[in-house]
């Protein structure tokens, strides 16, 4: 049995709001649908990957702290050329960033914030 990617789902009380989010800052091809619960859905397209927000209702508040604060899924990570440029581009467009800019030496990330709690890590490297 072969296993490959095939999406990453996320939750919001407003997908469609999330979802512009996603495009405005990355230019994410969006779609919206109907969820399994009949709320509205967001399909997204972000380069190979497939994101997929589901609209909750209002019951449902739990969201993560930040990057590194919660069990399950903590980020999602985008790999860009230069993180600092990266940065800059989504400020400019009004992101608001968690974690600046930092490297090792091998690799450089940063981290923004994106709606419900989500986190979404810049990362460049060198290869190995």
């Amino acid at each position: 049995m072969k296993y490959h990617p095939h999406h990453i789902h996320l939750m919001s009380h407003d997908a469609m709001r999330a979802g512009q989010f996603y495009e405005k800052m990355f230019n994410a091809e969006i779609e919206e649908s109907k969820g399994a619960n009949g709320l509205p859905r967001c399909n997204i397209r972000l380069g190979d990957q497939t994101i997929l927000i589901s609209t909750v209702g209002s019951d449902i508040s739990q969201q993560s702290m930040g990057p590194h604060r919660v069990l399950g899924l903590d980020h999602i990570g985008l790999r860009v050329n230069d993180v600092k440029a990266a940065v800059h581009e989504l400020e400019a467009k009004g992101a608001t960033i968690s974690v600046q800019p930092r490297s090792n030496g091998r690799a450089t990330i940063a981290f923004i914030e994106a709606p419900d709690g989500v986190s979404v890590e810049l990362l460049s490297y060198r290869e190995w």
